[in-house]
């Protein structure tokens, strides 16, 4: 490279280089410095200490950085970018770069007051919305950095002054010292040198970041692919000034990809997988791992970036990059459409055998009609079964899928009901199959008295609300017996022989037919889709207590599936003669699985066409 650079090895002070106007062009990744570099920075320049340097009156040794290569930006990209005085396109350095700004926008903030120091300005050919990011970050009245996590740029950025600010709140405690703020300026400033490389305008500036960054590896597949399209051999059948706009289309799609997956309220990430969104350190992975079909137990890192490489050599960059665009938009379109949003989202809730891979070629492959077809079929796979027959102990993830299905397709068939099923809250939550009238005392921990006083406590409320009322349907005699067995045993004391008769007792009191619920207790019937809170002893409660359980955590903005929340609130029940909120009545059961069926009628299979799920 020595006979590209222009401008004297010479190392120049950060406020020397710093004091000028940067340019970060399109194939450039965005700012991923972590924590620990950060940290590393600010401790090695207030760990340097200058001496005077022999025989050179008023020098001192300095703290040597790592170099920066620049280029001069011609008239046409400042014309285009609407750039004024002198700009320089960074070529190598943008993360030091983008640290330095910090450290002096932070220094500006919290140290020098009204004589601000000179800042940089940086300027993005497609990610300009990073400019007001850096120029307004900030410490907060309440003396933190508020994390931006709109899109992952904006997330590294406010991680690293949030860095910069923690150090120095912990500077005394990890230095046992107070933090000199002018004397870390200085050295920071001026005794912090980088060497600055100028390269000619000549230069193509792609190929020379090509050749800086070999032996460097990205810290993602997805910085290697975008590596791919925007490298200077991309798109060799366009020409010179067709390829420039192709990239930059490409890297601007890129950047809207990246964001719509990064959305603070998660909903189309959430719609179209169930993986953690915290996993991926770049979003748009995600959809990169799915046109590449990754396994889950893939065990090379770099799978998808080897696809994608193998894929160019095959088909070219054209075709692949009409690929992500076929599947960005695709699921965009999805994500908007009530339809496919329910029947997709439930494909994939339920982890089911196709994935988003297989129904995005599909969709290419046939008309909207045959394809909501083949959707229809998928979800009849997943319920292929009489509802009747699932038992809780035996079936647990068919009366899952069913419950959930259920829920889905009341949001989705609902006109009344504007929104759609919110898989963001699904994913989020342990969701479980919760007894709508619990039967069995055995549900609890034989070791653990705790939740046996709580689900006691709990029940004595009500026992004693029906003891002092009008409720005629209630023995007043019993009610009293069993509230003096309370006082008695509800205690530490109490053995798990004497709670098991009290359970008993007090579930029998609110079960309108024992035999037939303790038939159908592990049955579809008695089963309802639920997050409730880790609590045992409103777990194995009587239908009444979840009922007012339910009610409260609606209040409290809990989210409750409409169809779970209809069958507390007794919606199915039309036989209002001997409707009763204190038990979970046999016909209540009985319309619950009839709606059920009703619901799901579409995709159930009839009696003769049951398939044993073994085959």
């Amino acid at each position: 490279m020595e006979d590209t650079i222009i401008d004297p090895l010479i190392p120049k002070s950060i406020s020397e280089i710093l004091n000028g106007q940067f340019f970060i062009p399109h194939y450039q990744r965005g700012y991923r410095w972590t924590k620990q570099q950060v940290v590393q920075l600010l401790d090695d320049i207030d760990a340097f200490i200058p001496m005077p340097l022999i025989g050179k009156p008023g020098e001192e040794t300095f703290y040597c950085l790592q170099p920066i290569v620049l280029k001069k930006c011609n008239e046409d990209i400042k014309t285009k970018q609407n750039l004024l005085g002198d700009w320089y396109e960074v070529i190598d350095g943008q993360q030091r770069l983008t640290t330095f700004y910090l450290i002096m926008h932070y220094a500006n903030e919290m140290w020098t007051g009204k004589q601000k120091s000179p800042e940089i300005t940086i300027n993005y050919e497609t990610r300009k919305e990073c400019v007001p990011v850096l120029q307004n970050i900030k410490v907060e009245d309440d003396n933190t950095v508020t994390i931006n996590s709109d899109n992952i740029d904006y997330y590294h950025i406010s991680m690293a002054y949030q860095t910069i600010h923690q150090w120095v709140l912990n500077y005394t405690e990890t230095k046992k010292k107070p933090i000199d703020t002018n004397r870390f300026q200085s050295k920071f400033n001026s005794n912090s040198k980088i060497i600055r490389y100028e390269v000619p305008q000549r230069e193509k500036s792609e190929k020379l970041f090509e050749r800086l960054n070999i032996g460097k590896i990205p810290l993602t597949n997805a910085e290697l692919i975008k590596g791919l399209f925007l490298s200077s051999s991309s798109f060799p059948m366009l020409s010179p000034e067709e390829q420039q706009i192709k990239k930059i289309e490409i890297a601007r799609l890129w950047d809207e990809i990246e964001q719509k997956l990064n959305e603070p309220d998660l909903k189309f990430w959430s719609f179209i997988t169930n993986q953690k969104r915290d996993t991926f350190a770049t979003r748009i992975e995600l959809i990169l791992d799915m046109i590449a079909e990754k396994k889950k137990d893939e065990k090379d890192p770099l799978a998808t970036f080897l696809f994608f490489n193998e894929k160019q050599k095959e088909e070219g960059l054209w075709n692949l990059w009409v690929l992500i665009e076929q599947y960005y938009l695709t699921l965009s379109e999805w994500f908007k459409d009530k339809n496919f949003y329910h029947k997709i989202g439930y494909l994939i809730a339920s982890k089911s055998e196709v994935s988003i891979s297989d129904l995005v070629h599909k969709s290419m492959a046939v008309n909207k009609k045959k394809f909501d077809d083949y959707l229809d079929t998928k979800i009849s796979e997943t319920v292929n079964f009489e509802l009747s027959e699932l038992r809780y102990e035996d079936h647990p993830h068919q009366i899952f899928n069913a419950l959930l299905l259920f829920n889905v397709e009341i949001n989705r068939n609902t006109d009344a009901i504007s929104e759609f099923y919110p898989f963001k809250q699904h994913k989020d939550n342990q969701w479980s199959l919760e007894h709508i009238h619990a039967r069995n005392s055995e549900n609890f921990d034989k070791n653990l008295k705790d939740p046996w006083i709580k689900w006691l406590e709990i029940h004595q409320e009500i026992i004693v609300e029906l003891f002092e009322s009008d409720a005629a349907f209630f023995d007043k005699i019993a009610l009293k017996s069993i509230l003096d067995d309370i006082d008695k045993y509800c205690n530490p004391l109490i053995t798990w022989n004497r709670f098991s008769v009290l359970f008993k007792t007090i579930n029998n009191l609110f079960t309108e037919d024992e035999e037939s619920l303790d038939k159908e207790s592990e049955s579809i019937r008695n089963l309802a889709l639920l997050s409730m809170p880790d609590n045992a002893a409103l777990n194995n409660a009587v239908f009444e207590i979840k009922r007012r359980e339910i009610i409260k955590l609606d209040k409290g903005g809990s989210y409750i599936p409409v169809g779970t929340r209809r069958v507390f609130m007794k919606y199915y029940n039309e036989n209002t003669a001997k409707l009763q909120y204190y038990f979970w009545t046999k016909e209540d059961r009985a319309a619950y699985e009839m709606i059920i069926k009703e619901v799901l009628s579409n995709y159930l299979p009839t009696t003769d066409t049951v398939q044993d799920e073994n085959e």
